[in-house]
This record gives structure tokens, C-alpha cells and sequence, in this order.
């Protein structure tokens, strides 16, 4: 089993992570440094633990390019079995590892998906794994009447002892089979930057037509906020628009047109909501064209400088 955690600039934090993993029984730990400045790369080097692996990027790629550089180190460079992926503000719980390996799991499962919480104990909810309301008419029409604002599962199914199928999850605690990312899975989608590049590559897995398993008895920390403030780094509204809007047209097919409708609503009160912030209009505008016409081919920089934060 192969950790992958994607850090930048955030060496404090990354201390206590790499404490807590490197205390469990993993064969490997690949920590992806995104071009970090904060002295990160100059303290990895000085660690002695043989099953570190540090790869160092001289530009930031982003969550997903971060990923994407460590999962497929992990996958072709330490030949494991499994890989899990976390970032540099989670970490396992201390018997995370050895559930996991006293699972049964069949070759139908693809991944699993981990109970992530709060440092405090409560479930954090920006991690609960989640269900496709599109799978069917019925279920779409549910959807439409319930007006529910998340596909997450239930915070009751994390008292269940019996693990729940899903078909997406975080990166927080998500397993892969090392196989696959090798094989016909791939790369998440290196492009997206940040956000939704873990559930649209976990959606890739389903395609597959392989299961991923909500396990609840796997528990993972993450020391996070819930909410993503624009005060600093404006230009992540362009990739919350844009690449939700891509998550959605990937997993509701056909009936992406009259969902449009109820995710424009939701685009506008982000808008509403953050009225004020400078150049969100434009970010928006940006985001909702980029996202409609599948287009991500829009460089980081651009988008820094339509933020007007260059």
C-alpha cells in the first residue's frame, strides 16, 4: 500500500501529516511538493524514513496535476497493490491501514472510499462520498422534487458497519487499485486544476462498471474549513463554475438540459452571495463559457490574470 499526498506551501501542517501516516504500515508515502516556497522541500530532504518518496515540482499544477504526478509515480515507481490518496491537511486514523487490509474486496471493487471527520469528531461534510441522482428518470424526478443541494450520502450511513456502494468520492481517504491506475483508469485529469478532479476520476472508475465501497469503519482526519473563502485566490470561482459545470454534464448524460436550469440557479446564487468580490462577474462569465463548450484548455495563468491577481 502506497500513500499519495499532494502538499503547497503548507509545511506545518504537512509535518503533522506525514507523522501520522508514517506510523502506520505503509510500503510507501510519495509526497508531491507543488513548487511549495514556504522552506518545504528543503525539510523533506533533511527526513531519513527509506519508505519517503519526494517529487518536487518547479510549477504548481494544482490538486489535480498534483495527483496526477503522484499517483502515477506511485503506481509505476513502488509497486504496490492499492494506492490511497490524501492531502497535506488529512491523514489516516491509527487502524485505517489495517481495515483496510482485513477487507475482503473482490476484483469488482475498484476503490474505496474512507469516513473522513473533523479533528472534533464530526463528519466533514465536503468529503461525503456521493450517490448519481441521473441513474434513472425516477430517480431524477426524486431529485427535482426533494430540491436537495447535495447527491452526498446520508451522515447516518457512518454509524453502518456494513460497507455502502457510491459512485464518487474525495480524495480524502479514496483507494485505488494500483492496477487500474496503470491500466484503463488512468490519470485523474490534470487540467481541472482544482476541484471535482477527484469525483469525475472516481465517476471514470464507475464507468469502468467497477464498484467503489463507502467503508465506515476506515476513518480518515482532515483538519480543513467547510467553506472555500474568496478573499484571497479570487480566480477559484472560475474553477468551481467551469468544472462543476463538467462533473454534471459527465454524470447526468442526456439529462444535463433540464438539470441546467437548477445548476444555473445555484451558479447565480454563488454569484449573489459573493456579489461583491472584484472581478467575479467576469470569472463567472468565463467559467460558465468554458464549462458548457467542455473546453479546459484556459491556462492557470489566464485565469490569475482575469482574477486580476497576477
Amino acid at each position: 500500500m502506497t500513500a499519495v499526498i499532494v502538499t503547497c506551501n503548507r509545511l506545518p501542517m504537512l509535518k503533522t501529516v506525514l507523522e501520522h501516516t508514517l506510523a502506520q504500515n505503509f510500503s510507501a508515502v510519495v509526497v508531491v511538493n507543488n513548487a511549495s516556497q514556504d522552506g518545504t522541500r528543503d525539510w523533506l530532504e533533511t527526513q531519513t524514513d527509506p519508505r519517503l518518496h519526494c517529487v518536487h515540482e518547479t510549477v504548481n499544477s494544482g490538486g489535480a496535476g498534483g495527483f496526477a504526478r503522484g499517483m502515477d509515480y506511485a503506481a509505476r515507481q513502488t509497486d504496490c497493490d492499492w494506492l490511497v490518496c490524501f492531502d497535506d491537511d488529512a491523514w489516516p486514523q491509527p487502524d485505517a491501514l489495517r481495515i483496510f487490509q482485513s477487507l475482503p474486496l473482490p476484483p469488482s471493487v475498484g476503490g474505496v472510499a474512507a469516513a473522513v471527520y473533523f479533528p472534533n469528531g464530526t463528519v466533514c461534510d465536503m468529503n461525503r462520498p456521493g450517490l448519481n441522482p441521473f441513474a434513472s428518470i425516477g430517480k431524477f424526478c426524486s431529485l427535482l422534487k426533494s430540491r436537495r443541494r447535495t447527491f452526498a450520502i446520508d451522515p447516518a450511513a457512518y454509524q453502518q458497519t456494513k460497507p455502502l456502494p457510491v459512485d464518487y468520492a474525495s480524495f480524502v481517504g479514496f483507494f485505488v487499485r494500483a492496477a487500474l491506475v496503470r491500466g484503463p483508469l488512468g490519470l485523474p485529469q490534470k487540467d481541472l486544476f482544482i476541484y471535482a478532479d477527484d469525483i469525475l476520476y472516481a465517476w471514470k472508475l464507475r464507468s469502468l462498471g467497477l464498484k467503489i465501497l463507502f467503508v465506515p469503519a476506515i476513518r480518515f482526519s482532515h483538519d480543513c474549513k467547510t467553506t472555500v473563502s474568496f478573499a484571497r485566490n479570487r480566480w477559484k470561482i472560475y474553477y468551481i463554475v467551469r468544472n462543476r459545470i463538467l462533473f454534471y454534464k459527465k454524470i447526468a448524460g442526456w439529462l444535463f438540459l433540464p438539470f441546467a436550469p437548477l445548476l444555473l440557479l445555484s451558479t447565480l446564487k454563488l454569484y449573489w452571495k459573493n456579489r461583491t468580490t472584484p472581478r467575479i462577474r467576469s470569472l463567472m462569465l468565463a467559467g460558465l463559457r468554458d464549462g458548457l463548450r467542455n473546453d479546459t484548455s484556459r491556462a492557470h495563468t489566464n485565469i490569475v490574470t482575469l482574477a486580476d491577481e497576477s
